[in-house]
C-alpha cells in the first residue's frame, strides 16, 4: 500500500510534537534528563490522545545511541527501528491476545534474556485492562521488581478496571482529552502541508466531532478529503458526518424558542425523514444553543466561530438573550436520558422538542407570578376569565344566584328607607382580589395546561400548582 493514513503519517516523533499533553511531557523529559525514570509506567486516558505514541517516544529515549535522553536523535538504528515498529527489543503487545495466564508466563520466560542490542527491553502493553485477573496476578512480581534491563509501559483507556495492586507498582500518567482549538489548528496545519483545502469552520466541526481525540479527527479528515476531492468545506462535513446545515438547525431552534410547536415538529420530521440520526440531531441542537448562549453573554468566552456561523447565530442570540437561552439549554440537557435510553429515539426527540417549545408559556407564567407579566384581558380578544370554581379559587358572588346551604354565610345589605331608591342589586359585587388573581392565572395558562395544573388561595395569596418538565 503506497498511501499512508494521516494518523500514521503525522504521528509525533518528538516529545515536543505531542499535542496537548504538557504535564506528561514535562514529567517524562525531566525524569530522562535526571536519570530517574521508573521501571513501570501506566498511561491512561481517552483513545487517540497519544498514549502509545508517548510509549514509543519513551522507548526511543531510553535506547537512543545518544541517550538516555529527552531528545532522541531519530537517526540511530534503535530510533529508526522503533519508529518503523521493527525493533526486537521493543515489544508492543495487545492485551486482548494475552488474556490467558499461560501467555503471560511465556512472556515472563522471554524476559529472562537480556536485550539483543539496546540498553532496555521495553514491553508496551496496550489496553492492559483487558487482561484477566490471573494474568494480572502473574505480572505483579515482575512489574514490582523487574530485571534492571526491563521497562514496562502499560496503556489503557479504562484505568478503573486495572487492579489497585498493579496501579500501586506503576508511575501513573493521565493523558487528557485534547482541546478543540488545538485540534482545529493542527488539522489546518496538516491540510496546508498536504496541499488540500480545509475551511476554518469545517476544521472546527471536525474537531468538535472528534471529542478530544486527535486520531479520530485525523481519521475524519482522511474520509472528508476523499469525499470532497481535496475541497473540505461545511457542506462536505454535513454530508459525511450526517449533521444538518447550521441554518437548518438555527431555524429549528428559533421555532422552538418562539413556541411554534407545529413548525418545529415539521422541520424535525423532515430531518428525520431524510435519514438524520436522532442522537446527532439532539447533540447539534445542544451545540447550537451553547453557541448562542456564549454569543449572548460574551463572544470572546465561547469556542471560535467562523464569520459565516457567527452571522447566522448572532440574530438569535440578540433576540432571545442570555437568560432565556440559558434556561432553554438547561431544559434541553435534562432530556438527554430520555433521548439516549429510548427504544424509539425519533419519538423521544420529538417529545424533547415539544418540551422545549413549551418554554414561552413557562416564561409567561413565571413572569406573571413575579409581577412583571401582562395577563391577557377579555377586551383584547381573550375569552372571559374562568370561574373561581374552575380555577380552584374562592367562589365569588354572582348576580341572580342565591348562596347554597353549604357555602359560608355572607352579609346582606339593610333594606333601604322607603323614601330612598333601592340600590342596584342586579349588578354583582366585585370579586375578591385573590379570586381575580386565580382566574387570571388560569386564563394565562389556558394555552398550556400542562404548566399550571390549578391555583389555590391561601391567606390572601395565589399559589399555583405546577407540573415539572418530566410530567410529574
Amino acid at each position: 500500500m503506497t498511501y499512508q493514513v494521516l494518523a500514521r503519517t503525522w504521528r509525533p516523533q518528538h516529545f515536543a510534537d505531542l499535542l496537548g499533553q504538557e504535564a506528561v511531557v514535562q514529567t517524562l523529559r525531566n525524569a530522562l534528563d535526571a536519570g530517574t525514570f521508573g521501571q513501570a509506567y501506566l498511561f491512561s486516558g481517552l483513545r487517540g490522545v497519544g498514549k502509545t505514541t508517548a510509549a514509543r517516544l519513551l522507548a526511543k529515549a531510553v535506547n537512543c545511541a545518544k541517550g538516555p535522553t529527552s531528545e532522541p536523535c531519530g537517526e540511530c538504528d534503535s530510533c529508526r527501528e522503533v519508529t518503523a515498529g521493527s525493533s526486537i527489543d521493543v515489544m508492543e503487545i495487545d492485551a486482548a491476545t494475552h488474556t490467558q495466564v499461560e501467555k503471560v508466563r511465556d512472556l515472563q520466560e522471554l524476559l529472562r534474556y537480556h536485550p539483543t542490542r539496546d540498553r532496555y527491553r521495553v514491553i508496551i502493553f496496550d489496553e492492559v485492562h483487558m487482561l484477566s485477573g490471573s494474568s494480572f496476578n502473574a505480572l505483579l512480581k515482575t512489574i514490582e521488581e523487574p530485571p534492571p534491563y526491563i521497562m514496562w509501559i502499560l496503556a489503557t483507556t479504562e484505568r478503573a478496571k486495572v487492579p489497585a495492586t498493579i496501579l500501586s507498582r506503576c508511575q501513573q500518567l493521565e493523558f487528557r482529552p485534547i482541546g478543540s482549538d488545538l485540534i482545529r489548528t493542527r488539522l489546518q496545519e496538516i491540510a496546508a502541508a498536504e496541499g488540500f483545502s480545509l475551511t476554518p469552520s469545517a476544521a472546527a466541526a471536525i474537531a468538535a466531532a472528534a471529542e478530544g481525540s486527535v486520531r479520530d479527527a485525523l481519521s475524519l479528515l482522511d474520509q472528508l478529503r476523499a469525499f470532497a476531492a481535496g475541497e473540505v468545506d461545511d457542506a462536505a462535513v454535513a454530508a459525511v458526518l450526517g449533521v444538518p446545515p447550521l441554518e437548518v438547525t438555527v431555524a429549528l431552534v428559533a421555532a422552538l424558542a418562539a413556541g411554534r410547536v407545529a413548525a418545529g415538529l415539521a422541520s424535525l420530521r423532515q430531518l428525520l425523514a431524510s435519514g438524520q440520526d436522532p442522537t446527532v440531531l439532539y447533540l447539534e441542537i445542544g451545540h447550537t444553543l451553547r453557541s448562542v448562549l456564549y454569543l449572548a453573554i460574551d463572544p470572546e468566552l465561547g469556542p471560535p466561530l467562523s464569520e459565516t456561523h457567527r452571522a447566522v447565530l448572532q440574530p438569535l442570540a440578540e433576540t432571545l438573550g442570555a437568560d432565556a437561552v440559558g434556561r432553554m439549554l438547561g431544559l434541553w440537557v435534562e432530556q438527554e436520558p430520555l433521548v439516549g435510553a429510548a427504544a424509539n429515539r425519533d419519538l423521544a426527540l420529538e417529545v424533547a422538542a415539544v418540551r422545549l417549545a413549551r418554554w414561552p408559556a413557562v416564561q409567561q407564567v413565571e413572569a406573571w407570578l413575579a409581577g412583571t407579566g401582562q395577563v391577557p384581558s377579555a377586551g383584547a380578544g381573550a375569552p372571559p376569565p374562568a370561574s373561581a370554581a374552575s380555577s380552584g379559587g374562592v367562589p365569588g358572588p354572582t348576580s341572580g344566584t342565591a348562596p347554597s346551604s353549604s357555602s359560608s354565610p355572607r352579609r346582606t345589605r339593610p333594606a333601604a328607607p322607603p323614601d330612598v331608591a333601592p340600590a342596584d342589586t342586579a349588578s354583582p359585587e366585585p370579586p375578591s382580589e385573590p379570586a381575580d388573581a386565580a382566574a387570571a392565572l388560569a386564563e394565562s395558562a389556558k394555552d398550556d395546561p400542562g404548566v399550571v395544573l390549578a391555583t389555590r388561595v391561601f391567606g390572601g395569596d395565589v399559589v399555583a400548582v405546577r407540573r415539572d418538565n418530566q410530567g410529574s
